[in-house]
């Protein structure tokens, strides 16, 4: 039970599975970029609304992995069963429902976006071919949240690498030796995702001994849907605002020109790059605080989720400071032309203030969502992104013709706000009386 409690042998794992996602990512953005500098914001464009999807669905898992954390602490292994079926279930039947949308409404979705016409081809190229890496991703994404949640992340580290590896591999033929340009980058990215989910089976299988029965998908049970739904609903409508917003920033941005656009793009991966020590803390904290409240631990889980916030911010705050005195050998890396690097240069400050309010925020919210308390971080969600973070970047966007920057000072507005008021949930302890078993 000590190692299932211990945040390192968790957040290791966590880190690099989420370091290898993102940096692949930034390689392809890299070899995109160096294939075609406006070929990286039609490629923003078409991850940003398969995000928003993925956030429709992902709701799922993370009440799947909130309600197995619990059920594995208070004992309770024949919930845990049938919550990993269930939701295995609905969440393939949803990726089906979200890959016909985008497939069907792509075109309308980028619309909405304002992507620059000279970039609207080849973005509804790659969305669509995204589209199809929806089916595999709605089952990808709780078979990873089951094994992690089983305290075998860095399976999900190994399944990730190998993932990357073939998709990255992929994209370098598909950009150097071949005319398809985004399509075949799309392609790379679907041959991954089914290489990941042959591996998670197998884990599954052979590691957990934890066999998918088809008649227990179909038995759908109304109290345990309950619970996986109470956490997740609220879970997926936090972050289904928070991409809602970043999209409509997103258009905000789109409004200043195709160069804007595509340093958006570029320095979003480098700010999700950022991200990952404080996340990755985050969510083995998450983890940890299911199995300590599932077991009535709720004094040891108090404690440990303020380690968890300094430990993260301590984190952060060393990765975003290299950074930043790094920045200049970043641009250089990426190979970052004048035009596009007089628009980044500010956003390296600013960072430094973002991503510390991220971080806070983060940590409390999903110390909030393990104990059962996920309605509170949704409305906080909704008050800030929406009343604080969107209005004040317009403002500064346009009429204050701050340009990106006041964007993304509204961004760190909402973050740091938000992290305050779930803190202070946290410390009024209210969260105790939202325990699912």
């Amino acid at each position: 039970m000590s190692r299932q409690l211990s945040l390192k042998a968790l957040a290791v794992p966590i880190f690099f599975e989420m370091f290898l996602r993102y940096f692949s990512l930034m390689i392809n953005t890299y070899m995109v970029s160096n294939h075609s500098r406006y070929l990286v914001g039609s490629m923003g464009a078409g991850n940003q609304v398969l995000d928003l999807f993925i956030t429709i669905f992902s709701f799922l898992s993370v009440g799947c992995s909130v309600v197995i954390a619990q059920a594995i602490g208070a004992r309770d292994f024949n919930l845990a069963n049938k919550a990993m079926h269930q939701s295995l279930l609905l969440n393939t039947l949803l990726g089906v429902i979200c890959a016909l949308v985008i497939i069907l409404f792509g075109d309308v979705l980028l619309s909405m976006l304002n992507v620059p016409k000279g970039q609207f081809e080849q973005a509804s190229i790659y969305l669509h071919m995204l589209g199809i890496c929806l089916f595999f991703d709605a089952i990808g994404i709780v078979l990873a949240a089951i094994v992690r949640v089983y305290n075998l992340a860095y399976f999900v580290t190994l399944t990730s690498l190998i993932m990357n590896f073939v998709s990255v591999g992929l994209n370098y033929y598909t950009l150097n030796y071949t005319d398809w340009e985004l399509w075949g980058v799309g392609l790379s990215t679907i041959i991954g995702r089914i290489c990941a989910i042959f591996i998670l089976i197998f884990v599954l299988y052979f590691r957990l001994k934890i066999k998918i029965v088809i008649k227990e998908l179909f038995n759908l049970q109304k109290d345990v849907l309950k619970k996986v739904l109470n956490i997740g609903s609220f879970s997926a409508g936090e972050n289904l605002i928070w991409i809602v917003q970043y999209m409509i920033a997103l258009s905000f941005v789109y409004t200043l020109g195709e160069e804007n656009a595509s340093v958006q793009t570029i320095y979003f991966q480098i700010s999700m790059f950022i991200m990952l020590t404080g996340q990755a803390i985050s969510l083995a904290n998450e983890i940890i605080i299911g199995k300590l409240v599932g077991a009535r631990f709720v004094n040891v889980a108090y404690k440990h989720t303020w380690v968890a916030l300094y430990l993260s911010l301590i984190a952060t705050l060393f990765v975003v400071l290299i950074v930043f005195f790094s920045k200049d050998f970043i641009m250089d890396r990426l190979g970052v032309e004048s035009i596009f690097r007089e628009i980044m240069l500010p956003l390296f400050g600013i960072s430094i203030i973002l991503e510390l309010g991220r971080t806070f925020n983060i940590v409390m919210v999903n110390s909030l969502r393990a104990s059962g308390d996920a309605k509170f971080p949704f409305i906080a969600g909704v008050v800030f992104m929406l009343g604080v973070s969107l209005p004040v970047g317009y403002v500064l966007c346009f009429y204050f013709g701050l340009g990106i920057i006041g964007v993304w000072i509204g961004f760190c507005a909402d973050e740091w706000l938000r992290g305050m008021c779930n803190a202070y949930r946290w410390k009024s302890r209210k969260w105790q009386n939202k325990v699912l078993v």
